[in-house]
């Protein structure tokens, strides 16, 4: 869930002024409804305005959650076919390490779903960004309360599973059909935000285990790509459930992470509201403050992937209408790749296809196609991004 930081007034000013000075615009029509309910700017024909943009494949890609790890077979190709045929280049996948490693430290089980899904994306030439989280029983923290959704009581033990998933998957690997299937691996998600790293935010935990997964996965494949972080859009709140992006990288910085770590990803959420609007609590404003952190600590040449992104459809709180996904869709990727393009790298979108049916659930409407396949006017948008038309 988004949540905004409270900025002083003199951060927001210069901030706006900076993105002026970068040539950040919002689009015309946009940020008029603070809900979202407005559609923006139409054509005669009901299609969203568009400004056609460089062909950016390469730098766009999709994030279907976890979901995609346990759907049937059928659903699962077509919603793989779906996002090939856009064109984008990138997918996201949970490597969930409570089901490879739930039967022990010493099991894994590849085949309950993480090699057919592996598989199944590298045939559609989809370059895979491989999320390496959550807890199993057995490496839990003892305040975990039952849930996966904590850092491990051993951070060597998470280590040791990076580098099994790298010398599975890797650039190394004895298995021939998964040879090169990953370059790029993710460190947790969200580990700055409390639903995923009960009972609270733990910087220094964190950066122990990237401190153990980053030197393993490169001895299993020296030439791959380790992101830290995959922030939410939190602020930064007293109780420490929360901490803002920025102040979540300094701590990895203070702790002695800065060493490990290729670049660092982040999760630009802005809906209900367009990402070219200049406020504070923007997420993509989030983007240029964690790449200032990078470049106080002589990282500058580092960058930040934006491994989420996205805006649900439909009625509950913060849904916007589907042709207002569709021109933020749009938003996103111009803002993106204009004043950030210098320091950013890949834009995924969550998600390819609705969770369920219910419009009420805004977190289940995110697709660019409803729950039945159906596509929203978002697939056509992201079809004429990527194809600069």
């Amino acid at each position: 869930m988004q949540r905004r930081s409270l900025i002083v007034l003199a951060g927001s000013l210069a901030l706006m002024l900076v993105l002026g000075a970068c040539g950040f615009r919002p689009a015309p029509g946009l940020g008029a409804t603070a809900n979202g309910a407005t559609d923006g700017p139409l054509h005669a024909d009901g299609d969203p305005v568009l400004h056609p943009i460089a062909a950016l494949a390469d730098r766009a890609g999709f994030n279907p959650g976890s979901g995609i790890l346990w759907m049937n077979d059928a659903d699962r190709q077509r919603e793989l076919d779906a996002m090939a045929a856009t064109g984008a280049r990138w997918i996201a996948l949970d490597f969930d390490w409570n089901s490879i490693q739930g039967d022990g430290p010493t099991s894994f089980r590849w085949d309950r779903s993480t090699d057919t899904v592996v598989r199944e994306a590298r045939a559609r030439g989809l370059k895979i960004v491989a999320t390496l989280a959550y807890s199993p029983p057995w490496a839990r923290r003892a305040a975990c309360a039952g849930t996966s959704h904590c850092l491990p009581a051993d951070p060597a033990a998470y280590g040791r599973f990076a580098a099994a998933a790298a010398r599975r998957y890797g650039a190394t690997s004895t298995v021939a059909e998964f040879r090169g299937s990953v370059q790029v691996w993710q460190i947790w998600n969200e580990a700055n935000h409390y639903p995923f790293v009960q009972p609270t935010v733990d910087v220094v935990g964190y950066t122990a285990m990237l401190r153990q997964a980053y030197p393993a996965i490169k001895a299993a494949d020296a030439g791959a790509t380790v992101l830290a972080g995959a922030t939410s859009p939190a602020g930064d709140d007293p109780s420490g459930r929360d901490v803002a992006p920025a102040t979540f990288l300094q701590g990895i910085y203070a702790y002695g992470g800065g060493g490990y770590f290729d670049a660092f990803s982040h999760h630009p959420y802005t809906y209900p509201d367009s990402p070219l609007v200049a406020a504070p609590w923007n997420a993509f404003t989030q983007t240029a403050r964690i790449h200032q952190v990078m470049v106080d600590h002589g990282d500058g040449a580092k960058k930040v992937w934006g491994t989420e992104s996205g805006a649900g459809t439909g009625t509950g709180p913060k849904s916007v209408t589907a042709t207002r996904q569709a021109q933020l869709l749009h938003d996103y990727y111009t803002g993106w790749n204009g004043a950030y393009r210098s320091f950013t790298g890949p834009l995924l979108w969550f998600t390819v296809r609705d969770a369920s049916s219910d419009t009420n659930n805004v977190t289940d409407n995110f697709g660019i196609l409803r729950r039945d396949f159906r596509a929203k006017p978002a697939r056509a948008t992201l079809m004429a991004v990527l194809s600069g038309s």
